[in-house]
């Protein structure tokens, strides 16, 4: 594979195991925490304003409300800053050592190792989904490089191969 160079940007969207950050719940820096801090600003002052407009008959509105407000403000301040900066505060995958083991091969992507893909990534630490996610990302990146890989993924949601088709 031909050394390229890799932005700042990609590198903090993007894992060492393919995976995007940027787009997780748990990231300090991604998209979602981004746009739950905008969405808390573009309401600030709806509390008081419910507090003092709503008639009695919908007064469980600002109790709606206020779960709401909490769960938003969750989302805005994850705690994660991703595996390149040190180790994920609250990566879902306990027991990854997919950042330690590129940093002692000295790539920056598993796709970029002699050994991928190598069998040290398997069900004694990682989901089924998991691994197909890892194998087909950095796959991707191999055939495609990491800048294609980026741009056709940066906006994917994170989850959406949790959605169940409906046929």
């Amino acid at each position: 594979m031909v050394k390229e160079k890799i932005s700042d940007e990609i590198l903090l969207a993007i894992a060492p195991c393919s995976m995007f950050c940027s787009t997780c719940t748990g990231c300090s820096y991604g998209d979602i925490s981004y746009h739950a801090m905008e969405l808390l600003h573009l309401l600030e002052g709806h509390q008081e304003f419910l507090n003092q407009n709503l008639k009695a008959q919908y007064r469980h509105k600002l109790d709606e409300y206020l779960l709401f407000h909490k769960k938003l403000k969750k989302y805005a301040n994850p705690e994660c800053s991703g595996c390149r900066n040190g180790r994920a505060s609250s990566c879902c995958i306990k027991g990854c050592f997919i950042p330690e083991c590129t940093q002692k091969h000295r790539v920056l992507f598993c796709a970029q190792c002699s050994e991928f893909p190598c069998d040290k990534v398997n069900e004694s630490v990682y989901k089924k989904s998991t691994i197909k996610k890892w194998l087909d990302g950095n796959i991707e990146i191999k055939k495609y490089g990491i800048d294609a890989y980026y741009q056709r993924n940066r906006n994917r949601p994170h989850y959406i191969d949790y959605v169940k088709d409906n046929d």
